[in-house]
C-alpha cells in the first residue's frame, strides 16, 4: 500500500511553493489575501493534523481494512480501471454527506469548523484542517470498505481528494469556463466558506457539484463573501482551534439542568442550545462584519521581534513534523510521541507570539462564543 505520510511528505513542496506564488500575486494585484498571523495559523492547523494523523490515520486504515477483509460484500481488484471509477464515484458521494453532516450536527461541526475559523480565503486555508475529523468520518468511509474498495485505493483516493481541494481555496480565480458547476472551483467554495445568509449551508462538494445539484445545496456566487464562522474563533491558536466548540458545548453540557440536553446537545443541528442555558446566556444576533475582527498580534503592540520568535518556533515545528512524517514507518513509539509532542510545543509557542496580549475590539471573539 502506498504510504499517505509519502504523498503528504512529497506535496508539501509543491504547497509551500504555490502558496508563495499565489502571496506575491496578491500583492502584485494589491488584493489583501493575506496576514502573516491567519496564514502562519492555518498552515499550523495543518502540521497538527497531519502530526495526529500519524497515529489516528493508522488506527482508521486498520479499521478499515478489518471490515474490507471480513465485511466486504465483494472485493474489487486493486490494479482494475473499474475498481478506480466506481470508488471515486462512491467516494465523492460519501464525502459530500460526511461534508454535509459535519456543518448540521453538533460533534461533527466540532471536528470540521477548524477548517472555517479563518477570516481570510486563500491557499493557506485549505491546510487549515480539523484534525480529527477523518476520524470522526470513518464510519462513513467504512461503507467504501463493505462496497469491496480495497484500502489503496481508499487512501489514494482520500488523499487525492483532498489535493484536488488544495486549489479551490483562493480568490485570485474567477469563474472557470466548461466546468463551472460541473467540477467544485474556488467560485463554487468560496461561496462554501462564506458566513453571508444566503451562502449559509451550501456546495459542499469535494469534486464533483453534481450531488450539491441533486440534493439542493448549489448556488452560484453572487454577493461578495464574507468569511469566518458565526461564533467566534480562537485567535491565533492552532491547537486551541480544535477544542474551541467542543468546549462551548461542554460549557452548555455542564449548566442544563435535563440529563437529556446534555447528551442530545452533542447530536443536534449545529449551533443548538438547552431552552434554559439559552434563556440564561443568550448569545447576541450574528451581524455580518465589514471588516476582520482578529487583527491585534503581540507583534503590533510590542515589537516585531514576536513575529520572528513567532516565525523561528513555527519553522520548528515544520522541521520536526517533516521529520516526524517522513520516518513515521521506521519510528519506535517513544521517539514518535517525543515528536508529537515537540510539534505541539512549538505550535503553542507560535500562538503564544502571535496572540494579543489583552482582548481588543480587534482580537475579542465578537462574533460571540468561540466555536
Amino acid at each position: 500500500m502506498l504510504d499517505n505520510n509519502a504523498l503528504v511528505a512529497a506535496a508539501t513542496p509543491v504547497f509551500l511553493l504555490m502558496i508563495g506564488l499565489e502571496a506575491w500575486l496578491s500583492h502584485r494585484r494589491r488584493l489583501d489575501a493575506y496576514t502573516l498571523a491567519d496564514s502562519v495559523t492555518s498552515m499550523s492547523c495543518g502540521i497538527w493534523t497531519v502530526t495526529l494523523e500519524v497515529f489516528t490515520k493508522s488506527a482508521m486504515l486498520l479499521a478499515y481494512g478489518w471490515v474490507f477483509a471480513h465485511l466486504s460484500i465483494w472485493q474489487s481488484a486493486p490494479g482494475s480501471a473499474w475498481t478506480w471509477a466506481w470508488s471515486f464515484i462512491a467516494f465523492d458521494f460519501v464525502y459530500y454527506w460526511a461534508h454535509r453532516w459535519s456543518h448540521e450536527i453538533n460533534f461533527l461541526w466540532a471536528v470540521h469548523s477548524p477548517h472555517h475559523q479563518s477570516e481570510e480565503f486563500n491557499l493557506t486555508t485549505a491546510l487549515r484542517q480539523g484534525a480529527f475529523q477523518d476520524v470522526f468520518h470513518a464510519p462513513l468511509f467504512m461503507t467504501l470498505a463493505l462496497l469491496g474498495c480495497p484500502p489503496g485505493v481508499f487512501i489514494i483516493q482520500l488523499t487525492l481528494s483532498k489535493f484536488y481541494q488544495f486549489w479551490i481555496h483562493t480568490r485570485l480565480v474567477g469563474r472557470v469556463p466548461l466546468i463551472e458547476g460541473i467540477l467544485n472551483t474556488p467560485s463554487a467554495h468560496r461561496v462554501h466558506h462564506a458566513v453571508n445568509e444566503v451562502y449559509l449551508d451550501r456546495n459542499y462538494a469535494a469534486t464533483l457539484m453534481l450531488w450539491d445539484r441533486l440534493f439542493g445545496t448549489y448556488i452560484e456566487e453572487g454577493e461578495q463573501c464574507v468569511y469566518g464562522v458565526r461564533k467566534g474563533a480562537p485567535g491565533w491558536n492552532a491547537v486551541w482551534a480544535q477544542f474551541a466548540w467542543p468546549a462551548v458545548m461542554w460549557h452548555d453540557a455542564l449548566r442544563t439542568a435535563r440529563w437529556r440536553d446534555k447528551l442530545s446537545l452533542w447530536f443536534r443541528h449545529t449551533g443548538w442550545r438547552p431552552a434554559d442555558v439559552a434563556v440564561a446566556d443568550p448569545w447576541p444576533p450574528f451581524v455580518l462584519p465589514s471588516g476582520r475582527l482578529y487583527t491585534a498580534t503581540r507583534a503590533s503592540t510590542r515589537g516585531p521581534r514576536w513575529t520572528a520568535a513567532a516565525l523561528s518556533a513555527f519553522i520548528a515545528a515544520v522541521v520536526l513534523q517533516n521529520r516526524l512524517i517522513t520516518h513515521a514507518a521506521a519510528l519506535a513509539l517513544a521517539p514518535k510521541l517525543a515528536l508529537v509532542g515537540a510539534v505541539t510545543a512549538a505550535l503553542l509557542l507560535a500562538a503564544y507570539c502571535l496572540q494579543a496580549v489583552a482582548p481588543s475590539g480587534a482580537s475579542a471573539p465578537a462574533r460571540t462564543p468561540a466555536g
